[in-house]
C-alpha cells in the first residue's frame, strides 16, 4: 500500500492532520488499539504515522462520520 501510494502520488495525511480532522488527541491516532477498533487504515513508515488521503476520507464516509461535507 505504501509503495502504491508513493509511487501513485498519491497524497498522505500525518498524524496530526488526521488527529486535526477527527478532533482526538494525537495520542489517540498513535493508540494501536483505538487504530484497530476503529479500523483507520493508518500506515507507518519509519517512526511516523500517516494515512494515504483517499483511503481516509474513504473510511470516514464508510463510518459515517461526514457532516456536511466535513469529518464529524
Amino acid at each position: 500500500m505504501i509503495e502504491k501510494a508513493l509511487a501513485g502520488n498519491e497524497q498522505l495525511l500525518t498524524a496530526e492532520e488526521i488527529a486535526a480532522i477527527l478532533k482526538v488527541s494525537l495520542n489517540t491516532v498513535h493508540n494501536r488499539k483505538w487504530q484497530l477498533s476503529h479500523g483507520c487504515p493508518i500506515i507507518k513508515i519509519g517512526k511516523r504515522t500517516y494515512v494515504v488521503q483517499t483511503a481516509f476520507w474513504k473510511w470516514i464516509r464508510e463510518k459515517g462520520m461526514m457532516d456536511n461535507g466535513q469529518a464529524a
